[in-house]
């Protein structure tokens, strides 16, 4: 076995021996005796194969993990265990296009955080079915506090990276750490005085996807 870091990922290849492929194309030929402008001969006409995260696969994963709060809110509250839908649209070999909705709950609802994000997955290399990434992107976000009875929307973004395993041509497996850092600020509050909104935390997934 082969296997070894390409930049080439493994179903980008044509597994077809050359002188099976020519002989595929001989066979073809004869058949389309008149084949129609910018048609390619069936035996050729795709060397990729459905695969998780190829250009023009669709990919949607359910994420369960530990949301690890940071600074302020790692003082105030408790880490606990968030979940995230994430959606990834394969545009390139290397790029595809990701966005996600997470929701985590804190101290027992004192504190919660809703996200909705979208941003750039990049693929770094292929080891046999093993795809490591990275990802930056934007979005929303929506803390919530119970005690002082407020919530609001703020941006922010977000900056990590993660590992994929091709379970299946229909079924992948993952890890993935990432940084979420939002633009807050101190909100004044009817009852006098402020409240810090907003914060950084980093969130540790594990997920199970399918690709269509």
């Amino acid at each position: 076995m082969n296997s070894r870091w390409s930049k080439t990922p493994t179903w980008a290849r044509n597994d077809v021996p050359r002188a099976e492929r020519e002989e595929m194309q001989e066979r073809q030929d004869r058949t389309d005796q008149a084949p129609s402008r910018g048609r390619r001969p069936a035996a050729l006409q795709s060397q990729t194969r459905l695969s998780p995260f190829v250009p023009g696969s669709t990919n949607v994963s359910l994420d369960v993990g530990q949301v690890f709060l940071m600074g302020d809110l790692g003082d105030r509250f408790v880490d606990s265990i968030g979940y995230r839908l994430n959606y990834t649209y394969g545009v390139s070999d290397m790029f595809s296009f990701n966005s996600s909705f997470a929701h985590s709950s804190h101290s027992e609802g004192g504190f919660s955080v809703s996200s909705l994000l979208a941003g750039l997955r990049t693929n770094l290399a292929w080891y046999d079915k093993v795809i490591p990434y990275g990802i930056f992107g934007m979005g929303f976000y929506r803390p919530s506090y119970r005690d002082a009875d407020y919530s609001a929307t703020l941006f922010g973004v977000h900056l990590g990276a993660g590992v994929n395993l091709e379970l299946t041509p229909s079924l992948f497996f993952g890890a993935s750490m990432t940084f979420h850092d939002t633009f807050g600020a101190d909100r004044p509050q009817p009852s006098g005085g402020t409240l810090p909104v907003g914060g950084s935390f980093t969130s540790f997934f594990l997920s199970a996807g399918v690709t269509f």
